[in-house]
C-alpha cells in the first residue's frame, strides 16, 4: 500500500516506455559513477547494508510510478542507513529525487509539500554529513526534482480544466439548441392546433348567436363546444408554455407561481412556497409541476370555487403538495384519469398522493414526494 499522508488524485503515467526508461536510469546510476566518487552500488560486493539499500534504491528509481510516497521514503531510510554506516553514498541515492517529481505529479501542492519535506530532509542530512558539495548538489537536485513534478502538475491541471469547460460549454450548446427545438415546436403548435381551435370556437359562438332564442338544445351543445375549446386553449396555453421554457428547470416557486399565474381572473388565488424547499431533481420538480397543474385544472374546470390555495413545504426529507379550495363538485370528475395518473406518478418516486374533501369545506389535494428520489 502506497504510504500516504494525502491519497493521490491521479496515477502517473505507467505506459512501458516510461518504466523501461526509469529501469534504464537506476542501472546506469548504479554501474557509472559521476563525480570525484568512484562509488558504486552492486548488489554482490562490499557490505551488507550498502547491498540492501542498492536493491532498495534500484526498486524505488523503477516502481516511483506506481507507488511514488513508498519509493521516496524507501530511498529516504537507505541513503540515511547507508550514511550512518559510514558507507560512501552512490548514484543511487538520487532515487528520492526521482521519486519526488512523481509525489509532486500525483498529489494537490500542500499535501505534497507536506509528504515530502520529511524523507528529503533526511536525505540532506545525510548527505551533510558526507560533504558541503554533497549537500548542495543534493539540494538542487531535490529543488530541480520539485519544480519539474509541480510544473508537470500544473499543465496536468490546466488541460483538466479546459476540458471541463469544453465539455461545459458543450453542454451549453446542447441546451440552447433543444430549447430552440422546443420553440420551434411552441410555434408550430400555436400556429396550427391554436389557430384550428380558435377558428372553432369562434363559428361555434357565431352559430350560437345566429340561433337567437329558439333551438334550445342546438345553442346548448354549442355552448358546450366553446367551453370545450376554451378549455383545450387553456391547456395548449400550458402546454407550450412548458415547450418554451429553459430546459435547465427553474425553481420549485417559479413552476408553481407560474402555474398560479394561469387561473382565471375571478378565482382568488393564494401561493405558500417555503424559503427553505432545498434542492430537488428536475423528476421530482416535473412531479410538483404535475400535481399543481393538475389540481389547479380540476379546481377551474370542476369547481364552484372561488378561491383557491396552494402550499409548497419541506418536510424533513419529503416535498409536501397541498392545493384546497373552497368549491364543490361531483366525486366522479374528481377520481377521473387526471387523479389517477397524478398518484401514479407520484408513487412511482416512493411518495404518497391523495385528493378529498377538506375537513374546512371544499376539496383538498394533498402529496408527499421524497426529495432525493431519482
Amino acid at each position: 500500500m502506497d504510504f500516504d499522508a494525502g491519497r493521490p488524485d491521479r496515477a502517473a503515467d505507467r505506459r512501458w516506455r516510461w518504466i523501461a526508461l526509469d529501469a534504464l536510469v537506476a542501472y546506469v546510476s548504479a554501474v557509472i559513477p559521476i563525480g570525484p566518487s568512484d562509488a558504486t552500488a552492486s548488489l554482490w560486493h562490499g557490505p551488507v547494508v550498502m547491498r540492501a539499500a542498492a536493491v532498495v534504491w534500484f526498486a524505488a528509481i523503477a516502481g516511483r510510478r506506481f507507488a511514488p510516497a513508498t519509493a521516496l521514503a524507501a530511498s529516504a531510510c537507505a541513503t540515511v542507513a547507508v550514511a550512518l554506516a559510514g558507507q560512501p553514498l552512490t548514484n543511487l541515492s538520487a532515487a528520492s529525487a526521482l521519486s519526488v517529481t512523481m509525489v509532486a505529479q500525483t498529489r494537490r501542492r500542500a499535501p505534497a509539500l507536506l509528504l515530502i519535506a520529511p524523507p528529503v530532509a533526511a536525505v540532506l542530512a545525510a548527505l551533510a554529513g558526507e560533504s558541503v558539495q554533497a549537500l548542495v548538489l543534493g539540494a538542487i537536485l531535490h529543488a530541480g526534482a520539485w519544480l519539474a513534478g509541480d510544473a508537470a502538475r500544473s499543465r496536468w491541471e490546466a488541460a483538466r480544466a479546459l476540458r471541463e469547460h469544453e465539455a461545459e460549454r458543450a453542454r451549453a450548446d446542447r441546451r440552447r439548441a433543444l430549447s430552440d427545438e422546443r420553440a420551434r415546436l411552441a410555434r408550430e403548435l400555436h400556429d396550427a392546433v391554436g389557430h384550428a381551435v380558435t377558428v372553432m370556437v369562434t363559428h361555434a359562438g357565431a352559430a350560437r348567436l345566429s340561433l337567437g332564442g329558439g333551438h334550445a338544445e342546438i345553442r346548448s351543445c354549442l355552448e358546450q363546444i366553446e367551453d370545450v375549446g376554451r378549455s383545450a386553449m387553456h391547456d395548449l396555453d400550458q402546454v407550450l408554455g412548458l415547450l418554451e421554457a429553459d430546459p435547465a428547470a427553474p425553481g420549485l416557486d417559479v413552476l408553481v407561481r407560474r402555474l398560479v399565474a394561469t387561473l382565471p381572473g375571478h378565482l382568488r388565488a393564494e401561493t405558500a412556497v417555503a424559503a427553505d424547499l432545498g434542492e430537488v431533481g428536475d423528476t421530482v420538480a416535473q412531479a410538483v409541476h404535475r400535481v399543481v397543474q393538475e389540481s389547479l385544472t380540476n379546481v377551474v374546470r370542476h369547481a364552484s370555487a372561488t378561491s383557491v390555495r396552494v402550499r409548497l413545504l419541506r418536510d424533513r426529507e419529503d416535498i409536501v403538495v397541498e392545493v384546497t379550495d373552497d368549491g364543490s363538485a361531483p366525486a366522479p370528475p374528481r377520481a377521473g384519469r387526471g387523479l389517477t395518473g397524478m398518484r401514479d406518478r407520484v408513487e412511482r418516486l416512493g411518495g404518497t398522493c391523495g385528493a378529498g374533501p377538506d375537513a374546512s369545506g371544499g376539496w383538498r389535494v394533498h402529496a408527499r414526494i421524497p426529495a432525493g428520489a431519482p
